[in-house]
């Protein structure tokens, strides 16, 4: 997500990011723009250290329990908002990664990919609370889901 330094920084759910497409992949944009949401795998380039453990709501868990970037494979995923498509720029909402981010792979998100009701620990869960509970809920209560 691009950096910034205002006073307020805004999530990354009010700020649209551009991905550019390599002009040999153009054409694979095809019938993009009729999807609602796009699946971004991208490579994690900035993380520098693996972490096999990493703290998770006051519990320590594995990595693999995590979205956590400190992985052995550094591959991070995200769903974001198509707003629109201009070959080769595709315009996004909620991208969860910084400016200059390669991207890997792009996928539609389609009916295939909800789970419904799926099983969480519980410290996933409370974190999920709060961050429902906090004052910006209004600008991210499209994106959260249950509980």
């Amino acid at each position: 997500m691009p950096r910034c330094y205002e006073a307020r920084r805004p999530s990354r759910y009010e700020v649209i990011s551009v991905i550019r497409i390599y002009d040999e992949y153009v054409e694979g944009l095809r019938g993009l723009e009729d999807y609602s949401h796009v699946i971004v795998v991208y490579h994690l380039h900035g993380v520098k250290e693996t972490k096999l453990v990493v703290g998770g709501g006051g519990v320590e868990v594995g990595v693999f329990a995590t979205r956590a970037p400190n992985r052995p494979n550094p591959i991070g995923i995200t769903v974001v908002e198509l707003c629109r498509v201009e070959a080769p720029n595709l315009y996004v909402r909620g991208l969860d990664a910084w400016a200059g981010t390669p991207v890997l792979d792009l996928k539609p998100y389609t009916y295939w990919d909800v789970v419904k009701g799926p099983r969480v620990p519980s410290w996933l869960k409370a974190r999920w609370l709060e961050c429902k509970s906090e004052e910006r809920y209004d600008e991210i209560a499209p994106w959260l889901g249950p509980p």
